[in-house]
């Protein structure tokens, strides 16, 4: 065999495996890792990203209410929803928490001219889900001392989490339960042991046998929410 032919050969495959490899990239290994990581960083983009769930966030104030003529008044809340896909979402601040609930302090009008008390009490809430059932509401009960200084429910009332996102302002309208007779309440009357609703935040919440209860409108509460909604659009509800 030709010495001369035979490295003619060898050279013209060594250029055509360089032309193979420059044509593949192979040749640019930096400009071959700039790609990899260009296609990671695509996906780990979050707005690639499909999401699985949906989340509720939602703060405010039980701001002020009028309740006949009572001139104290404590309030408490509760937030209830319903369904197995909604997760109450704890922080630093609710970790002992079960529920989100709260009770504030004992406020009392000294207003002349109207009956209105002021709490200005803060709440806020977490949740995640993945189906908008059993939307959560706050229910709450207003409270304070009767004649002889002994705290009695005076009032029930409850609203929706407003389902837009954004600033809004509820009124909630307080209603109390009436006694069967006259007798039973002048008689609760006198004993401190007035009407009222027991576990008052699953009743009012889910209205299960509200149409055998008597009651009567006593006032109102005003509250104040920020309402923040995320992963909605992608759920199309938004």
């Amino acid at each position: 065999m030709n010495t001369r032919n035979y490295k003619k050969d060898v050279s013209d495959q060594g250029s055509i495996k360089g032309q193979t490899n420059q044509n593949f990239g192979y040749s640019q290994p930096q400009q071959f890792q700039d790609g990899i990581s260009r296609i990671q960083e695509e996906m780990m983009d979050p707005r690639n990203i499909q999401p699985d769930s949906m989340f509720v966030n939602f703060s405010g104030v039980l701001e002020c209410g009028e309740c006949e003529d009572e001139e104290s008044l404590r309030i408490e809340y509760a937030v209830k929803y319903g369904g197995e896909d909604w997760t109450y979402l704890k922080t630093s601040n609710n970790a002992d928490d079960a529920e989100p609930s709260g009770i504030s302090q004992l406020s009392t009008s000294r207003n002349l001219h109207s009956r209105n008390i002021v709490w200005n009490f803060p709440f806020e809430c977490n949740f995640q889900t993945k189906n908008i059932f059993g939307w959560p509401q706050v229910v709450v009960r207003l409270s304070g001392p009767d004649f002889m200084g002994r705290s009695v429910a005076k009032g029930y009332g409850s609203v929706h989490v407003p389902t837009q996102p954004g600033y809004h302002e509820r009124v909630i309208r307080i209603f109390k339960p009436l006694p069967i007779s006259g007798f039973t309440g002048f008689l609760g009357y006198l004993l401190g042991n007035t009407a009222e609703l027991k576990n008052f935040d699953k009743v009012i919440s889910s209205g299960e046998g509200r149409e055998v209860t008597r009651v009567k409108s006593v006032g109102y509460v005003k509250v104040k929410f920020h309402v923040t909604l995320v992963n909605f659009d992608k759920f199309g509800y938004l």
